[in-house]
């Protein structure tokens, strides 16, 4: 295992600590790995990831977020998902090869990132580790067989409806309220905006939402077929 360059700071064992990947390891064992990692500090949105690119380090998520994306020649862009604190990124690259979606930071980030070696050669160390990285690849995985099997088998305004409902964190008088423009609700959706806007104007006739600037208040449930 080889150290970080020179210059460059470590993580404190307090640092990885608070990450899960590390939680079954001692305060000694800590302190053992933690020159092994960097502390790499990105600006809101910084591309810290390109689709196809081959990534020699492995990322774990200290303070901060990060946005995952597929992006197409146009420019058309289809949201994947969210991670924060404690996530991880480039576990699909162990075996070296190109990440399949791109990373960008939401708000200011600051990552412990480790050569994939030396994480390959922990795992080994702290047979634990590995383990606790298995469970949640496969549980990202179960998330992205869901989302794919809404892409493919529900239709546009299912996957609207669906992410209003399970969006609407505010309440407002009129009722619950989806903080979310036309825009994104098509880059989560994986459909176009102008296919968004024809749901949301269906839905605005029949009297099931409000749609203003950035939110969407649903009046009543609206059916799950239209």
């Amino acid at each position: 295992m080889s150290p970080p360059a020179d210059g460059i700071r470590a993580p404190t064992s307090a640092d990885l600590a608070t990450l899960p990947l590390f939680a079954s390891l001692s305060r000694d064992d800590l302190d053992a790995i933690a020159m092994l990692f960097e502390i790499r500090s990105y600006v809101s949105g910084t591309i810290v990831a390109a689709e196809g690119e081959p990534l020699e380090r492995f990322n774990l998520i200290l303070t901060g977020s990060v946005q995952f994306f597929w992006r197409d020649e146009t420019g058309y862009q289809v949201k994947l998902g969210v991670d924060g604190p404690g996530g991880h990124f480039a576990d699909v690259t162990l075996g070296g090869e190109p990440i399949l979606m791109s990373v960008v930071a939401l708000d200011d980030l600051r990552v412990a990132t480790v050569p994939m070696r030396d994480l390959m050669d922990l795992m080994v160390r702290f047979p634990q580790v590995g383990v606790v990285l298995l469970m949640d690849v496969v549980a990202r995985l179960r998330r992205l067989v869901r989302r794919t099997k809404s892409f493919t088998m529900q239709d546009v305004y299912r996957r609207v409806v669906d992410l209003l409902l399970s969006s609407a964190t505010e309440t407002s008088a009129k009722g619950p309220v989806a903080p979310l423009t036309q825009s994104e609700i098509g880059q989560r959706v994986g459909a176009t905006r102008e296919m968004v806007g024809r749901v949301l104007r269906d839905l605005a006739r029949g009297g099931y939402i409000e749609a203003s600037r950035g939110r969407v208040t649903i009046l009543r449930t609206p059916p799950s077929r239209w």
